[in-house]
Order: structure tokens, then sequence, then C-alpha cells
């Protein structure tokens, strides 16, 4: 039986586009009846997990040397930089953005495409209401659970440690995180906070700005930085050693930190707010309510074009009390943390995709030709 074809335009890469692309190609690629040629943006600069990872790198990219210019293109990017594509079939755009306002140059980009896959229904819902006139898909991301795999049994020695994973930014919450740790606990508590905030594109001074807040706070001497590691099983061995996962970001496009420590059975701490409420729910989070938003400006890359979860007093006092509570009481699993995990998978994710293009196109091939009669 003849293949069907996908053209797939995406970085593959460290960051965090890069990363979701690779887990989306590797699941299309999986797909029996389909194949998939691969235009990579900015080159493939990853520690790949495996030799199957580069096995299909190496051949979904020489698929490119003779691609089908009719067939679909998705591209995973972001949403200001969405005017190429691949071929002349239907194309599809994937980005991910976190504030709730759309500018001009961003609708424009993204009406440029044939239809749009977000990660979740709240994405969904700013794309509505900011005027986007093309179908819109919901794909959720996933979680490999070959890679993070729960332990085989709770740790319950040592210091509690609570952890966090997301790049040096105001949007990721770092300067609220510190400020509930350093007033939640006290020198002689047996707690840490362990920070896996690399951000490549942050100057020297910029990075070394957030290190000093964070090591000459009060409980700076508990708070332990961690550079950037390498692949997936790393930060799975990262999360592994951590007792409580803590996400207070104002705003997230997704997040799949948070979902592979639930997969870890880490209880999450996180706030209520934007896309991971896709999947953080009352049962398997400490959810920070948030009740209002504010302008979402950091003077870097947000700059007032829309709005973010405000993070103000009463979110801090519920931030201290989620702590101090998984602290005392000495938690560290998270069964509907894990169960939900279970749900959201990469394989998913890609035949959404799948079904989707394919669905469409073959109907855009059925309109063509009865015109042509």
């Amino acid at each position: 039986m003849k293949k069907q074809k996908i053209n797939l335009n995406c970085p593959i890469g460290k960051t965090g586009y890069g990363i979701t692309s690779l887990n989306i190609l590797k699941n299309l690629y999986n797909i029996s009846d389909l194949e998939v040629s691969l235009f990579p943006i900015g080159g493939t600069n990853v520690e790949l997990n495996s030799e199957s990872e580069k096995d299909i790198l190496y051949e979904t990219f020489t698929n490119a040397d003779s691609f089908d210019h009719q067939s679909p293109c998705l591209k995973i990017w972001h949403q200001f930089d969405l005017a190429s594509r691949i071929g002349s079939g239907h194309y599809y755009a994937f980005p991910f953005f976190e504030v709730d306002k759309l500018k001009p140059k961003e609708k424009v980009h993204l009406n440029s495409a044939d239809g749009i896959f977000v990660a979740s229904n709240w994405a969904k819902d700013i794309l509505l209401q900011n005027d986007i006139t093309k179908p819109v898909y919901v794909a959720p991301l996933g979680v490999d659970m070959d890679i993070f795999k729960p332990p085989a049994s709770i740790k319950m020695s040592g210091n509690y440690k609570f952890f966090h994973i997301g790049k040096w930014e105001h949007r990721k919450g770092h300067d609220f995180l510190l400020q509930a740790f350093n007033e939640a606990f006290e020198k002689d508590d047996n707690v840490e906070l362990w920070l896996l905030p690399f951000n490549m594109f942050l100057k020297p001074e910029e990075e070394n700005s957030w290190i000093e807040l964070a090591k000459n706070s009060k409980l700076g001497e508990k708070i332990n930085i961690v550079g950037r590691l390498p692949t997936q099983y790393h930060l799975a061995e990262y999360i592994y050693h951590g007792d409580c996962g803590i996400y207070l970001s104002r705003a997230e496009g997704w997040n799949n930190s948070i979902l592979e420590s639930m997969a870890l059975n880490k209880p999450i701490i996180a706030t209520n707010y934007s896309a991971h409420t896709e999947y953080c729910t009352k049962d398997n989070s400490y959810l920070v309510d948030i009740t209002e938003t504010e302008i979402a400006n950091d003077g870097k890359w947000f700059h007032g074009e829309g709005s973010w979860a405000k993070l103000g007093q009463k979110e801090l006092d519920q931030t201290i009390e989620f702590m101090r509570f998984v602290y005392h009481n000495n938690i560290k699993s998270n069964t509907d943390g894990f169960e939900t995990a279970k749900k959201f998978s990469w394989d998913k994710t890609a035949n959404t995709i799948h079904k989707t293009l394919i669905r469409n196109n073959s109907y855009a091939n059925s309109r063509k030709k009865t015109k042509r009669r």
C-alpha cells in the first residue's frame, strides 16, 4: 500500500520547541502508513537519547530529498514566524504562546495557515478570542513513560527537596518561588530547593543577577542550582531525586516538566492558570488559585501586549501553606498525577495530527476532483 506523506518543518534541538518536535517526529515516524520528510529549522543541535533517534533523523531528513510538494505541511514554530512553508499542500501551524492577546503580526501569520494545532483548550480559546479565522485543533502533548519511569520505592531519608524545571525568566515565576521558599522555612528546617533554570538566551550578567537573587537570599545555602542536562534520561534522574515539583509560573504554553514530574509520581504545586490547566487539577496538584491577571511585562520578552497571572500576597500565602503542608507531612508520592500522566502520550499527539492532516487533505483532493468534472 502506498504511504501517505507529511512534510514536517520544525526545530530539533535543546529548546522546548526542539524537544517537542523530536517527540512528535518520532511518533509520526512510527505510524506504519506514513512517510515523514523532515525539514529542520536551524539544524539538529541536540544530544539524542538513543541510536534509534539518530536513525529516524537520518531517514526522515533523507526523505526530504524527494518530498512530495502536494502533501500536507506541519510547521512547529513561533506564531510570529509562520510565513514560510514546505510545498504547496495544506499548511498547518503548531505554535505555543503564553499570553491572552496576540499582536497584529501574530494574527497575520497564524491566519496564513490552513489550520492550527494547539496543545490545550486554553490556547484554542485565546485564538478564537483574537480573531483567528482558521480551524483550530487541540493536540495535547505527551510524556515518554519509557524515560520518565516512576521509582520502585519512595525515598524517606535526607532533606525534603522541592525542585523546579524552567529557564530563568520572570514569566516562570522564579522571583515568586524564591520569596515563597524563604518565607515558608527557616535555616534549621530540613529542606532544600533545587533549580534547573538554564536559559541559553540570557547574557551572562542577566543570568548572574538571577543566581545572586537566589544565593543571597535568607536560605541561599539551601538552594542548589543545576546546570544544563544533556538528555531526557538525565532530566528524569533529576526529577527522581526530588520530592515535590513546584511550578509557580505566571503563564505557560504547556509545560512538559509538570507532566514529566507527575509521571515520576511526584506531588505538584502549580499555579491554576494557562495551558497546564489542561492536565493539572485539584485532584493531582496543589493548585494556587489565580483571581486576577496583570499586564505581561518583563522588559525583555514581554512588553505589555497581553496579560498573565498576577502573583500577589494571597497567592504567596497559599503557596507557603502548600509548601509547609507537603514538607511537614513528608508527602512524596502522587498517584492521581501518575494516572494523569499515563493518559498523555506522544503517540496520541502524533495520531491526532496524522488523522487531522490526512482527513483534511483527502477532503481537499476530493473537492479538486469534483471541480475538474
